[in-house]
């Protein structure tokens, strides 16, 4: 995924991204949910066309042909559909994939390298500034991630998590010198806006409940 990801912004807004389609498994019969949701956040988040197929932000598992008009009844997973309509609803409104995309690397230590498990990029325009970070792992993962804007350099700086509300400060040298720490758990994600005061910070999605 790295390798991939290490092609160009230009390359990257032509490809098409999606989980699944009508010749393939559907996305909650092969995948954990924990995983499925770490996918569907990084093509939400990265660069290109997004693909959501029918039936999948419910959690259907019967992979169809084509040519039938009809399927089996299954059951609704709510809290999917939750999920997908919150991830969908908070990167429309943010408005960070009208901004300029780049590759960041997570670095680690020579006595913990999980942080090569984790992928993270950024979008900066006139919507604001924003970073993704994807544990795609079955273990926990910890590491640094530096900004390369060159802002953050002086004063505090607020984090806003787009999917549940949550807010982080953190120092402008911190994010730009030896980088923002991030601890993730299995196939854990952060989706972040990042402003330089608490009136700059872009709407966030509530969570349900």
């Amino acid at each position: 995924m790295r390798q991939h990801l290490t092609a160009d912004e230009a390359y990257q807004r032509k490809l098409v991204r999606f989980l699944e389609n009508h010749d393939e498994p559907r996305a909650a019969q092969t995948l954990h949910p924990a995983k499925e949701r770490a996918a569907a956040i990084m093509i939400a988040t990265l660069p290109g066309a997004t693909l959501w197929h029918e039936g999948q932000f419910t959690g259907r598992r019967t992979r169809l042909p084509v040519f039938l008009d009809r399927r089996p009844d299954e059951p609704i997973d709510t809290e999917l559909r939750a999920f997908h309509e919150k991830l969908l609803a908070a990167v429309h409104r943010s408005g960070m994939r009208t901004g300029q995309w780049q590759l960041l690397e997570c670095t680690g230590w020579p006595d913990n390298d999980s942080a090569r498990n984790v992928l993270t990029w950024c979008w900066a325009g006139p919507a604001g500034r924003f970073l993704t970070a994807v544990n795609l792992s079955e273990h926990a993962a910890q590491g640094r991630i530096r900004l390369p804007w060159r802002e953050p350099e002086t004063g505090s700086w607020q984090l806003a998590e787009l999917l549940t509300g949550a807010r982080y400060d953190r120092d402008g040298d911190e994010l730009t010198g030896p980088g923002l720490f991030v601890d993730l758990e299995p196939w854990a994600t952060h989706v972040l806006a990042l402003a330089p005061d608490r009136d700059a910070m872009p709407s966030v999605v509530t969570p349900a409940g």
